[in-house]
């Protein structure tokens, strides 16, 4: 079963999420060779907080925190 994974900063509306996942699941079933009952999107949101990059976790105003 082809599952993605999205994760992104909150904010984004229903709509955005449900083109998002039109495009990605067409991509999966036309071009993937993907059955259509087969495709999972998951949509994660990332608080600020809740992420880092090598050296630095992002703070809760998006700053680089050590």
């Amino acid at each position: 079963m082809p599952t993605v994974i999205v994760y992104w900063s909150p904010g984004r509306s229903a709509e955005q999420k449900h083109r998002v996942s039109q495009r990605v699941y067409e991509a999966l079933v036309e071009d993937g060779g993907a059955r259509p009952e087969d495709v999972l999107i998951i949509f994660q949101n990332i608080e600020a907080g809740d992420s880092a990059r090598p050296g630095a976790v992002k703070a809760n105003g998006g700053e680089d925190s050590q």
